[in-house]
């Protein structure tokens, strides 16, 4: 039973894969049929992640954990509440945008400025000068973040070396090294290697 997924995935995979590169009166609906069936099945499992996340969030309000229960009854009250709204004035209205505004954006801020103290006491931990490496990385991150500072801006030039030369050299062997493994998963897929659709 386990050949008929198999050979459903590498049927699809082909054929999304050929829409992609070559225009053909045959392929172009058949590809727009998988793209559309792709976003059906992405809100399917988003509402499938709404149910997990009220389920597990109700079972810790019924069970009245004393550490996470209150944060719990947040959870499901505001995402109902999103949900309703949702459902009932749909999604570009302005009720929907003045949460957008007003909640959402607020917390993400929020969030985004913890962050930054996280990644700060995350590079002090990392950035220890044990080897030559690490001294050459501590040394970088200080010229970068030192360049940032106004009264400090003869620093802009070796700043903006920095960034351009060996961070933007290391970026791009990070997204090659990634593309290279994105194609060879998506190769293992295709030729049946890997089927984790098939479990």
């Amino acid at each position: 039973m386990r050949l008929i997924p198999t050979a459903i995935a590498i049927a699809v995979g082909l054929v999304t894969l050929l829409d992609y590169f070559y225009a053909n009166p045959i392929l172009d609906p058949i590809g727009d049929a998988f793209k559309q069936w792709t976003i059906i099945l992405t809100a399917f499992a988003l509402i499938l992640g709404l149910i997990n996340l009220l389920r597990v969030h109700f079972a810790r309000i019924v069970r009245r954990h004393e550490a996470s229960a209150g944060y719990s009854i947040v959870v499901v009250v505001t995402a109902m509440l999103v949900f309703l709204v949702g459902m009932w004035f749909m999604l570009p209205s302005a009720p929907m945008t003045w949460i957008f505004d007003n909640v959402y954006t607020p917390l993400q801020g929020a969030f985004f400025a913890l962050v930054a103290f996280f990644l700060a006491t995350a590079a002090y931990r990392a950035l220890r000068a044990r080897n030559f490496e690490t001294l050459l990385m501590l040394f970088a991150a200080l010229v970068v973040l030192l360049g940032q500072t106004p009264l400090l801006g003869v620093l802009a030039d070796a700043r903006d070396w920095v960034l351009n030369v060996p961070s933007a050299a290391g970026v791009r062997g990070i997204l090659i090294g990634v593309a290279l493994g994105t194609i060879a998963t998506a190769l293992r897929f295709l030729v049946g290697m890997d089927r984790p659709y098939s479990e």
